[in-house]
């Protein structure tokens, strides 16, 4: 079995929108008003977010409720997460965490050191396919989201298509390529066309369902990236696949073109650089870029490194709520929404771990 099938079921699943959006459209549309239950015990919340709709809580049953009648009573207003699904998708023995195939029940030892230089690859479809085999158990899954296959289904079925051997790339792609190179002699060349109106966004990404970073942890991450042309909404998104909506943590690169992080959950808040000492992401070279979360659902702190410059160190929310897991990292283009240009991107010497690098 190959990990991508871990992701399979999962990826159907995944939306542009976040958890809080679609509770507040639960909550106008006067759903679930009946389901009325006593304040859990303070112990038992995994968040408390306040908004102009009311104060809301997620609780380790997975659900979130909104308090009504002055404290005396909260209401059920839409599943967030289902425990039991998590505890039977990992098992802890002798030291190692493992992530269980819910089909197959095979284990995967999850992953907190991942590596990635596209160096022992073939090029274009052959080697994309060798980069998501079960025999390297680094990358499960490659995202591509286009015009000629904008959907969900259309998407998950193009990839079945060239898993298959059906089938090649379309309008867009992500590949091992000797194009050009950071070090050694290839890389990960990720294209995207212009976003149509119809779409909210492309996708050239490549996925690992086997991260595992919880509260209290550090994830520090590292690539060199060569921007041809446009520039990439985000370069990397750090999900919760078992959560509603997949909320999680990404690098950004905003609309000055300098880089940030926004925690895709809740209101969806976003880190920028301070204004008085930006510093722009440049076309047409090689960037190296570095990322460290201390993860936390209060105090988690949030830092980024461009060509060794620090040029973000911000604290604030960087976890959704406190049992959540980030077992998903998506890295290339994983969200092009420019609808006036293309975007072509390299990424390569790629590495993400739990301690910081040695220099």
């Amino acid at each position: 079995m190959s990990v991508e099938i871990l992701l399979e079921s999962k990826t159907a699943m995944k939306s542009t929108m976040h958890y809080l959006v679609v509770l507040i459209a639960i909550l106008n549309s006067g759903c679930n008003r009946a389901t009325l239950v006593p304040p859990f015990e303070q112990e038992r919340v995994e968040l408390t977010h306040e908004t102009d709709s009311g104060k809301f809580y997620v609780v380790d049953d997975g659900n979130a409720y909104r308090e009504i009648q002055a404290g005396e009573a909260w209401e059920l207003v839409m599943r967030v997460f289902d425990p039991e699904e998590v505890k039977r998708s990992y098992v802890i023995e002798d030291g190692k965490t493992y992530r269980i195939s819910p089909d197959t029940q095979e284990r995967f030892e999850v992953q907190r050191e991942l590596s990635e230089s596209f160096e022992d690859l073939n090029l274009g479809v052959p080697g994309l396919l060798e980069l998501i085999s079960e025999q390297r158990q680094r990358w499960g899954v490659f995202t591509l989201q286009s015009p000629e296959a904008s959907t969900v289904s259309e998407y998950v079925a193009h990839r079945n298509e060239m898993l298959a051997g059906k089938a090649t790339f379309r309008d867009c792609s992500v590949e091992p390529t000797s194009e050009k190179s950071h070090s050694g002699s290839k890389s990960l060349r990720c294209m995207t066309p212009t976003r149509p109106d119809s779409m909210i966004t492309c996708k050239a990404s490549l996925s690992s369902p086997l991260v595992y970073f919880r509260n209290g942890d550090d994830f520090w991450f590292e690539a060199f990236y060569w921007a041809e042309q446009g520039l990439p909404l985000t370069l990397i998104d750090l999900e919760c696949e078992f959560v509603a909506e997949h909320p999680g943590i990404r690098l950004r690169i905003f609309d000055d073109e300098t880089l940030g992080i926004e925690l895709k959950a809740l209101d969806k808040p976003t880190y920028r650089q301070p204004a008085e000492t930006l510093v722009t992401f440049p076309r047409n070279k090689w960037v190296q870029v570095q990322v460290h979360f201390a993860l936390s659902t209060t105090d988690g702190r949030m830092e980024i490194w461009q060509d060794g410059q620090k040029v973000l160190d911000r604290t604030g929310m960087t976890l959704p709520f406190r049992s959540a897991i980030y077992n998903s990292l998506e890295v290339g283009i994983s969200a092009h929404c420019n609808p006036n240009q293309p975007c072509l991107l390299f990424v390569d010497d790629l590495r993400c771990s739990s301690k910081a690098f040695a220099e």
